[in-house]
């Protein structure tokens, strides 16, 4: 007696009344049949998955004129609210964040902040690709290869992006503030640039998602996006960020770093 190979329960002789009518080769194959649904279930999954890389190369080519500047790689695609700990509270805020993204007419921006390795990239990353599996356009950059680009390219470069900003359902800039520092000069110039991005998206009135590593206060005295971004004592980076973007302070352990278990697995 056959039985399933996923449920191991045993077949079940075929009841179709028409069967006899089928040659006898054929008839032997389908004598008896599956008692489960577990053939229909794996072909969904199989379904499933084909069109998740569908979606995949669909997004990767949709960002690919923006690779230069663009984080969009395949752990960041990998990074989904299926595979989260949905116990922490930022992991909840972000899967809720993106579900009223596509309900409500008007969306708000985020700004997530705090140490290294405590799950910034990884909430945008999972916000990003729901989002993306929806339908939404959402492009991720990295804003020190987004100036590399416009400082080499110059003026060109900069237009064509910023219309794009202007077009795309969210904006996500990933690690905002760890750029290399420069003297006064190059300061201006770069703290023009990024403010240039982030009006852009203020004068569409879209959304934007920001994580950094620099402290956030609603004191500009200990605010380091202030100290960071002003320029001739004027902090427009920094009020076009609040006016945008609800903050949300991201704290506990960096997550970075193989862990012992994730390595005895591997190794055994």
């Amino acid at each position: 007696m056959m039985k399933c190979k996923y449920c191991n329960k045993d077949y079940v002789r075929n009841e179709n009344r028409y069967l006899e009518l089928f040659p006898e080769s054929l008839r032997k194959n389908v004598e008896y049949i599956p008692a489960c649904d577990c053939l229909e279930k794996e072909k969904e999954r199989e379904m499933e998955e084909l069109e998740r890389k569908r979606v995949h190369e669909c997004i990767k080519n949709k960002v690919k004129k923006y690779e230069e500047i663009s984080v969009i790689d395949n752990k960041f695609l990998e990074s989904r609210f299926e595979n989260a700990d949905m116990s922490s509270k930022y992991m909840q805020l972000g899967k809720k964040y993106a579900e009223n993204f596509l309900k409500k007419d008007k969306q708000i921006g985020l700004l997530f902040y705090g140490g290294v390795g405590t799950g910034k990239t990884f909430t945008t990353a999972c916000i990003a690709n729901y989002l993306m599996e929806r339908g939404k356009t959402v492009l991720v950059i990295n804003l020190g290869l987004y100036l590399n680009k416009v400082g080499r390219d110059w003026g060109e470069a900069e237009k064509r992006f910023l219309e794009q900003v202007e077009k795309c359902d969210l904006i996500i800039i990933d690690d905002f503030g760890t750029e290399k520092d420069l003297d006064e000069n190059q300061s201006c110039w770069r703290a023009e640039k990024i403010y240039n991005l982030i009006d852009a998206r203020y004068r569409s009135n879209k959304p934007l998602i920001l994580s950094t590593n620099l402290i956030f206060d609603r004191d500009e005295k200990i605010c380091e996006l202030t100290k960071r971004f002003s320029v001739h004592g004027q902090n427009r980076i920094r009020d076009r960020i609040t006016d945008m973007c609800f903050p949300v302070k991201v704290a506990g352990k960096s997550k970075r770093g193989m862990t012992q278990e994730a390595f005895i697995e591997f190794i055994s």
